[in-house]
């Protein structure tokens, strides 16, 4: 008989019994069952279990299919449980953070006059409106069709954080920030902003970021293996320069929506109020900033276990991380 201790904040110390004779026949999966006829309210996706470590750090028992023996769980061993709380999908949780920027985008320029009075749209803002909406329906169905996910889901407080990021950036303050008077048709003619071929310019490469994208995130989902097997490094269209070439091509796209309004702060002096113009503009630039923060984050970590799973003068290699060549 296998005999385990899990210990839970706020909750009493459990004790469970597993007819099992070793540990190497008990799976996680088991594991958690047992938890959840203890706490029904903790179903899978909510538990959180770990061995303490002794001078390293605890081992968290992830893959349900693993044993208990495994991951050095051995007879009479200690664990550690944590609940994750409320728990969504990853479909959801994109669901509702991409639907904000398709949604607001469209409205914002729709009733904009009634925050700013009558003017006509110009080409920039009905392009860049149109953009927008592109990049995050794209996103979604990326999500649902192409991108696996090696958790099944996610706090639900996610849910809030994301949305709070992508409905008020994405939506509320580029919006309010680019559908304006100051982009109007009759304050950008005659300027570089108005100009047909500096939109167009800008839309075909904001357009072909997206298409390498999308591309590079197909790759990237054609390189998963089956559990157990080694893992493959990415080799297709732009992976030979940088390591994260998908998030290269991100960020390049996003990159050209803000330089084809002219980083939001050329045509502030249009407005009337050139403090409150700038101070608006710059607000836009703000989901760039911190979406490539992030991605800096990530393309850090995927280098790290790059270089740990692989010959480092193969891959990684002499890539760039992120961004060639500043990065």
């Amino acid at each position: 008989m296998v005999a385990l201790t899990i210990a839970s904040q706020g909750k009493p110390t459990i004790s469970l019994d597993f007819t099992a004779a070793h540990p190497k026949d008990v799976t996680v999966k088991q594991l958690k069952i047992a938890v959840q006829a203890k706490f029904p309210k903790l179903v899978f996706n909510r538990q959180r279990i770990t061995l303490p470590g002794v001078a390293s750090k605890p081992i968290a028992l992830t893959d349900e299919d693993k044993t208990l023996a495994d991951y050095g769980v051995g007879e009479g061993a200690k664990l550690r449980l944590k609940d994750l709380g409320q728990q969504v999908g990853y479909r959801t949780l994109y669901l509702w953070e991409y639907a904000g920027p398709i949604v607001l985008n469209p409205l914002l320029l729709y009733y904009s006059h009634a925050i700013w009075g009558q003017y006509d749209a110009s080409p920039l803002q009905l392009t860049v409106r149109n953009l927008i909406v592109i990049h995050f329906i794209k996103r979604f169905l990326e999500s649902a069709f192409v991108h696996d996910f090696s958790r099944a889901t996610v706090p639900l407080s996610f849910v809030y954080r994301n949305c709070a990021y992508y409905w008020g950036i994405c939506g509320g303050l580029i919006g309010l920030t680019l559908y304006r008077p100051a982009y109007a048709q009759q304050a950008l003619e005659g300027t570089l902003l108005g100009d047909s071929r500096w939109i167009t310019f800008w839309t075909i490469f904001e357009l072909s970021a997206e298409l390498l994208n999308l591309n590079a995130h197909i790759h990237l989902r054609s390189l998963r293996q089956p559990a157990g097997q080694p893992r493959l490094f990415p080799t297709g269209l732009g992976f030979g320069t940088a390591v994260c070439a998908n998030y290269w091509f991100e960020i390049l796209g996003v990159l050209a929506l803000v330089a084809m309004t002219g980083f939001d702060i050329g045509s502030g002096s249009y407005s009337g109020s050139l403090e409150g113009s700038l101070l608006m503009g710059r607000l836009a630039v703000i989901y760039l900033c911190i979406g490539t923060y992030f991605m800096k984050i990530w393309a850090d970590g995927k280098y790290a276990r790059y270089k740990r799973e692989f010959d480092n003068k193969v891959f990684p290699g002499k890539r760039y991380k992120l961004f060639p060549p500043l990065y």
